[in-house]
């Protein structure tokens, strides 16, 4: 699919998840510097719950911010319009909103080092924060539940999440509903810095293998969550099946919620991330 298509596409996702504005449920803090790499700073937004919403649960969820592989101010607005942020700070939790970078400046593999540095980061800063850092939830719609997936099964001892739960994401480009290679990797670039030229089958099919989660279910990860649309035109629905299967035949938990009609979105997406906040509420309750 070519990239102005792919762009398009997004700008109707986050267009007809729109919803009526209101009252927000968070305090919002902007631009907070989680690290720094080749002398420019990473950012993220925190969204704490407003003291007129239900009560903190002292828990936080980081919030991989990312459409087509864009991350910026604007894609961090397109999160707020969709619901996300404001369903999640609803149900008590601290949004650490991450922008991991885009395609154009950074490889997938480099966003996901900048993931794992923004999770350090949550959890150096926790005190700061009032959450608990063993208790950190991770999710991400389209791109960034890639993202999200691929940073969960990449994570170390100390970039570890307790749970994911993402929204249509892409877990694998080597059968990309059938077709391989899937979206083109935006021109390679979010395998190949400056793109495939030069590159052989065999370095094109380890990269896309690398950026693949798929490929990387192991026993040992923690719950996840799967939502997709049944008719989505973008990602193939195959994506969350076939994953949700290969997390569950490595001994992992793993539910999936097939939305019938769905596209990218559809009209009545808050309803499924309500779902999602409820599902975060059960696996990241203290103790449990």
């Amino acid at each position: 699919m070519k990239r102005s298509a792919l762009t398009l596409l997004i700008v109707l996702f986050m267009a007809a998840t729109a919803g009526a504005e209101g009252e927000a449920a968070y305090r919002q803090t902007q631009n907070v510097i989680y690290a720094e790499v080749e002398g420019v700073g990473l950012l993220m937004d925190v969204f704490a719950p407003a003291r007129d919403a239900a009560a903190a649960k002292g828990l936080g969820i980081v919030c991989v911010i990312s459409g087509a592989w864009k991350s910026d101010r604007g894609m961090v607005e397109a999160y707020q319009k969709i619901g996300i942020i404001d369903i999640l700070c609803a149900h008590g939790y601290t949004v650490f909103a991450v922008r991991p970078g885009t395609y154009t400046s950074f490889t997938a593999e480099q966003m996901i080092a900048h993931i794992n540095l923004a999770i350090r980061y949550v959890k150096s800063h926790a005190a700061e924060y009032g959450i608990n850092p063993g208790r950190l939830g991770l999710t991400g719609t389209s791109a960034g539940g890639h993202l999200a997936c691929l940073a969960a099964t990449h994570s170390e001892a100390d970039t570890a999440v307790q749970a994911v739960a993402v929204i249509c994401p892409a877990t694998d480009f080597l059968d990309f509903g059938g077709e391989k290679y899937g979206l083109g990797l935006m021109e390679w670039r979010l395998a190949f810095q400056g793109g495939d030229a030069g590159r052989t089958e065999q370095e094109k099919e380890a990269a896309a293998k690398s950026i693949s989660p798929m490929y990387h279910v192991k026993p040992g990860l923690p719950p996840f969550l799967l939502i997709h649309g049944d008719a989505d035109s973008l990602i193939p629905t195959e994506q969350s099946t076939r994953f949700a299967a290969a997390l569950q035949a490595a001994g992992n938990s793993a539910d999936l919620i097939i939305k019938p009609g769905g596209d990218h979105s559809w009209p009545t997406i808050k309803e499924e991330i309500e779902k999602l906040a409820k599902w975060f509420d059960t696996k990241l309750a203290t103790g449990k």
